[in-house]
């Protein structure tokens, strides 16, 4: 089996709180399975150099039934009840994978909504409109 360093030295970083005091405890108090997929986005993201932000791909390996839209601002849908450890996820994202400048993301849970421009979400008493 071969040795992922660029993961191990990124879960140190993480563990030692270079990503800050917050994301090590968010990033903590993921399961195994969802720190595997947190430093896979995240190792990723630093191959890139930094240019191109995995934060799509963070979503989706956290959340794979979720859909995410630009409206002004991110739009993300979760197709599940609220819970504080799905906003302990949501954070550690947006502290590891979005832009200083564009944090802007507002959460919908449960019932989907409707947005124009995407035809398969706009579905007449099914939908809320934003």
């Amino acid at each position: 089996m071969t040795r992922d360093f660029v993961g191990e030295i990124l879960r140190a970083e993480l563990n030692c709180g270079y990503w800050g005091a917050t994301a090590k405890k968010l990033f903590n108090s993921l399961n195994a399975v969802e720190q595997t997929a947190i430093l896979r986005a995240l190792k990723r993201q630093e191959l890139s150099q930094g240019r191109r932000l995995k934060f799509l791909l963070a979503v989706k390996s956290l959340f794979p039934n979720s859909e995410i839209y630009f409206y002004k601002k991110f739009l993300l849908w979760l197709p599940e009840e609220k819970s504080q450890a799905t906003l302990n996820k949501i954070a550690l994202i947006k502290i590891l994978f979005m832009e200083v400048g564009n944090t802007e993301l507002e959460i919908f849970f449960g019932a989907h909504f409707g947005v124009f421009g995407s035809p398969q979400t706009m579905r007449l008493d099914e939908m809320i409109l934003y």
